[in-house]
């Protein structure tokens, strides 16, 4: 009975040795298994992120020569508007600063009223006397230039004046007319851009009439036509590029008239 128990005992501890055995062995393999594991996961992952880094910075460096070809072709097409400029304002500023305004072509009116004109009758003194302003146009165009300094114009000039004269129940009224052609010689002196100066000859033909109510007499009316001839001088001033005003010395209507100037 003893023997069959200390059969039984021994083969019951040799039984637990091997599975104690068997358990510490694949605790081992595990070990060293998952030890190589990690190590060579480490190693490709730095690996692999050198190798990635690397060809990256490349790039950036291969990309600068396609910016330096950039900027040559600026410089070339900068000069080339330039001097097609500068000679034009060049050009424009050489016309303005002769400060001639009458040109050949050019055309220009005055309109004007005249001062300080002879009378005719028996007084120009008194309240007996009226006299209306003297009303003239004048026209001119630019033929030619070239003959000195200046330019030459011709036109035409249209002038018009009444006097009446009145006494214990008389009246009697003279009426002036003056068709006349003008020929003008055109410089402008100061040299001012705004500034037109010029000087003239008129020669034209006056119609002079007369007619009063006498008592003692029909009513009486009187013309007559002669020629008439006249020299003056004068000037433009312009406020803007066609309107301006004028005056002028001499005599064909009166010694003096001042109005408004046109150019076109």
């Amino acid at each position: 009975m003893k023997a069959l128990v200390t059969t039984i005992l021994l083969a019951a501890a040799a039984t637990c040795g091997s599975a104690v055995a068997q358990t510490k062995t694949p605790a081992k393999a595990a070990s060293t298994s998952s030890a190589p594991a990690t190590k060579t996961t480490v190693t490709k992952t730095s690996t692999t992120t050198k190798a990635t880094t690397k060809p990256a910075v490349k790039p950036a460096t291969t990309a600068k020569p396609v910016t330096k070809p950039t900027p040559a072709p600026a410089p070339a097409a900068t000069p080339a508007p330039a001097e097609t400029t500068t000679p034009a304002s060049t050009t424009t500023s050489t016309t303005e600063a002769s400060g001639e305004l009458f040109r050949k072509g050019t055309n220009m009116v005055n309109l004007g009223v005249g001062l300080l004109g002879v009378g005719y009758g028996y007084s120009i003194v008194g309240s007996n006397y009226s006299s209306t302003p003297v009303m003239s146009v004048s026209f001119e165009h630019g033929i030619k230039e070239g003959l000195g300094p200046g330019t030459i114009g011709v036109g035409g000039l249209v002038g018009y004046r009444a006097d009446t004269w009145k006494y214990a129940g008389y009246r009697g009224t003279w009426s002036n007319t003056y068709v006349a052609l003008r020929g003008t010689y055109h410089y402008n002196i100061f040299q001012t851009p705004k500034l037109d100066t010029y000087a003239g000859l008129t020669l034209g033909v006056r119609v002079f009439s007369y007619s009063d109510n006498d008592d003692s007499s029909a009513d009486y009316y009187s013309s007559s036509t002669y020629a008439h001839s006249g020299i003056f001088a004068g000037a433009r001033y312009f406020f803007t590029n066609n309107i301006g005003a004028f005056a002028e010395l001499g005599y064909d209507m009166s010694y003096l008239k001042v109005g408004l100037a046109a150019k076109f």
